[in-house]
């Protein structure tokens, strides 16, 4: 991903007219999710003006749902205090954090009635979807954007888990690995483009195809299928970190690469079943410590954390 083209794109979205139309918009979307008077838990690393929290908090109150901000003390268990004593019934953030929320409420026997969650971010990997859906038994939806900046590009439509682009404001093309365009429901790499400012072109990095047959929603705008990670990935750290995670023993963990092979760092619930690790030049295992630990807000294997 071109940092150059984000922080651009990052700027228009900061415009007060910009800003307008994405509450506008998000507000349309959640409308759709989430029920008036309902509480949703905000789960999001920072707060700030314009940024993608801030946004929704804006979004929500627009369609009299009541946000519940968490921070400024991130622990993994002021999360799940704040989601407990709130009892909310929607919560809105990375899934990284969503999936570890569940495992927190699973460890703990938290009666938490969360039956709705929103992605925020890069659209979701199907095993993430999987672990959220089945651990909250919760309905689920995606808010696609760039990390959590207030660049928001589109939502994920319940129908097919498609995203749906925002019609007024992006556009994209699929593009061979020479940049050249590819037909409709032809698999390449992902291009994303303001409409207004067509030479602003970012290369996602990863694959997905361009639907050509109407969605079953009714909506027109443009619609992203089977995206899958590509460039920003370590596949091999990717996989074994989706390994690890799988299990619900395994709170976080941190993969690298070393000087002298991997090192991993695993924050798991004492006493519950792990998987086998692999042979590492480091390995940390330590049990979660609810006084001090938070997230380590990355996926392994992720070369550009923008995204998530």
């Amino acid at each position: 991903m071109d940092l150059f083209t984000f922080r651009k794109l990052e700027q228009m979205s900061m415009t007060p007219q910009a800003r307008e139309k994405t509450i506008v918009y998000l507000s349309e979307h959640l409308g759709k999710f989430l029920k008036p008077r309902e509480c949703v838990m905000l789960a999001f690393r920072e707060h700030k003006e314009g940024n993608i929290s801030w946004l929704m908090e804006q979004a929500a109150l627009r369609i009299d749902v009541e946000p519940v901000i968490w921070g400024p003390d991130h622990r993994w268990s002021t999360l799940l205090r704040q989601a407990y004593f709130s009892r909310v019934s929607a919560v809105i953030g990375s899934p990284m954090v969503i999936l570890g929320l569940m495992k927190l409420k699973r460890n703990n026997n938290t009666p938490l009635p969360i039956r709705k969650v929103v992605t925020s971010g890069y659209p979701c990997p199907q095993w993430m979807i999987d672990g959220i859906v089945k651990g909250l038994d919760c309905e689920l939806g995606g808010c696609f954007g760039i990390g959590e900046s207030g660049i928001v590009a589109g939502f994920a439509c319940g129908h097919s888990w498609g995203v749906h682009l925002r019609q007024d404001v992006f556009s994209a093309e699929i593009v061979d690995a020479e940049g050249n365009p590819l037909p409709k429901d032809q698999r390449g790499e992902i291009v994303l483009y303001p409409r207004q400012a067509r030479e602003l072109r970012l290369s996602l990095g990863d694959s997905g195809r361009i639907a050509s047959a109407k969605c079953g929603c009714g909506s027109d705008s443009i619609r992203l299928l089977d995206m899958e990670l590509g460039s920003n990935i370590d596949l091999d750290l990717y996989t074994l970190g989706q390994d690890l995670l799988l299990w619900t023993s395994i709170l976080d963990c941190r993969i690298r690469k070393g000087e002298y092979g991997l090192e991993l760092e695993i924050v798991c619930f004492a006493g519950e079943k792990l998987p086998k690790f692999p042979t590492a030049a480091k390995l940390v295992v330590r049990a979660f410590d609810p006084k001090t630990d938070e997230p380590f807000w990355e996926v392994p294997g992720m070369r550009n954390p923008m995204i998530f």
